[in-house]
């Protein structure tokens, strides 16, 4: 069967600044990617709030997008949504969200987490001020109507399905971004919605990412150009891009660096590690067992000191052309990425960006250097507590938008002193949306099979050994003031 004739597979990664539909021929290969754009505010220093309706506008305007673009979706077989976790939508009794839509990088529950660590005892991974819980506990203090008038609690992939088809669901990895899910049972800590005034009802039903999440309402097919017979699927969170960034291999670091970033290592299934410093973590609600990490900040770190440096104006190739002519270590500068607080290693909310090192001599193209180096830098610790909790890595391999960025790969491998493999300009997490739709559609096919399919040969970097000795120096007082800040916020 040829391509042109094969059935499509339709991917939503609704994120938090944009929303990407991509279109996937059933053999895996990208047809087509279209994205949209929207805003978030933010009323105060440290919050950001979304209005769900940008999200279902963005996704009408790309499936426009991509039948303008020549695709009959009359074809789509299968559909899956993903996207931003732990942003919690509240419906009320007419199904209409009730602001505020708090993101996740909001920070304003940094007290109720504290308050709900000490209460639930929970591991750092499994709550801090990203998740659901604390948000609502921050609005049961400060703005109760809305949960007395909240009926259903979704999060925004499971809006927009809701959206689709009218059916309340979600999935595992939704409820424990939440800080909702009993692990051990995989199925919701009712008890823990005593603290936040709000009755079990509101809980949707949990379901496998594979499930059938019920026909597209007939209304919504007609508009968007889809099939009523389309199999929608339940889909899972974004975690799901710690699948999707490069196959996953024992002693590869995946690197899916977007805004923020998500780390991890495939693990055998007798492969001790030691997490109990509780720096990295072993995350349980994928098909395979993977040692992980999350940077709040990597790509956002980028955009910022481009932003701020040079300006929204001026092209970012001018920048990244400044940051390729000026010499690796930016002249002794380096800087602390911690613009959104920082999770791991620290899990520390109070953390804060900074540069230290700063001279008269030093320009703005050594300050974006250090900024690039200073991400590369907070790669290379939690690559190094990998190994010291017993997970060597041999190499990285680097996928998001990251990955397109000139010459960040190479300042990656050469910090970090490991090959890099680039997965540049391919897909992250809606690769294992595609995986489970394929799974979904085709039980003689696996999850493992369907993914593999959506990889191209990488293009592979290979660290300059003569810059070793450039990087170590800074990065031991990268490593010791990152130490001493995180000490001093506890």
């Amino acid at each position: 069967m040829i391509r042109d004739t094969l059935p499509y597979i339709l991917a939503i990664d609704v994120g938090t600044s944009a929303l990407k539909a991509v279109l996937y021929a059933a053999d895996g290969h990208i047809l087509t990617v279209a994205t949209r754009r929207y805003d978030y505010q933010t009323p105060q220093p440290g919050w950001a709030e979304a209005d769900p309706a940008e999200w279902w506008t963005a996704l009408v305007e790309a499936l426009a997008e991509v039948r303008a673009a020549g695709f009959d979706l009359q074809r789509v077989r299968g559909l899956g949504l993903t996207g931003q976790m732990h942003t919690a939508v509240l419906l009320d009794g007419a199904g209409q969200p009730l602001p505020p839509t708090i993101l996740w990088l909001d920070r304003r529950a940094v007290d109720e987490t504290a308050e709900l660590r000490q209460t639930l005892n929970l591991p750092l991974s499994q709550l801090n001020s990203t998740y659901t819980l604390p948000k609502l506990l921050w609005l049961v203090r400060h703005q109760p109507e809305v949960l007395v008038r909240t009926r259903t609690l979704l999060w925004p992939k499971d809006y927009l399905r809701y959206r689709l088809t009218g059916q309340l669901m979600t999935d595992l990895t939704e409820a424990g971004g939440a800080a909702l899910l009993d692990m051990e049972r995989r199925d919701w800590a009712v008890d823990r919605l005593d603290l936040v005034k709000l009755d079990p009802s509101v809980l949707p039903p949990l379901r496998s990412p594979t499930d059938e999440a019920g026909p597209l309402l007939p209304e919504v097919a007609a508009e968007l150009g889809l099939s009523a017979e389309v199999k929608v699927i339940v889909g899972a969170g974004d975690v799901i891009a710690l699948l999707g960034g490069a196959p996953p291999q024992q002693g590869r670091l995946t690197c899916s660096l977007g805004s923020s970033g998500m780390l991890s290592s495939l693990l055998a299934a007798d492969q001790k590690v030691d997490v109990s410093c509780q720096r990295l973590y072993i995350y349980p609600l994928l098909p395979q067992r993977l040692l992980n990490g999350v940077l709040s900040t990597s790509g956002a770190a980028l955009t910022w000191a481009w932003q701020t440096l040079y300006g929204p104006d001026t092209p970012l190739e001018t920048m990244l052309e400044a940051v390729a002519a000026t010499p690796p270590g930016a002249a002794g500068l380096f800087f602390l990425p911690y613009l959104a607080g920082e999770r791991c290693p620290y899990w520390n909310d109070a953390l804060r960006g900074s540069f230290y090192g700063l001279t008269l001599t030093h320009q703005k193209a050594h300050m974006a250097r250090a900024v690039l180096e200073g991400v590369a830098y907070s790669l290379r610790h939690l690559l190094e507590i990998a190994e010291a909790v017993g997970a060597p890595i041999h190499e990285l391999a680097l996928a998001g938008g990251a990955a397109a960025i000139s010459g960040w790969p190479q300042i990656i491998a050469d910090v970090c002193q490991r090959p890099v493999l680039l997965y540049a300009g391919q897909e992250t997490v809606t690769r294992a949306v595609y995986a489970y739709c394929l799974t979904a559609l085709d039980a003689g096919t696996s999850f493992d099979a369907a993914l593999q399919r959506t990889f191209d040969p990488p293009q592979r970097l290979d660290p300059r050994p003569d810059l070793a000795a450039v990087y170590e120096p800074i990065y031991h007082r990268y490593h010791l003031l990152a130490d001493f800040a995180a000490e001093a916020l506890k």
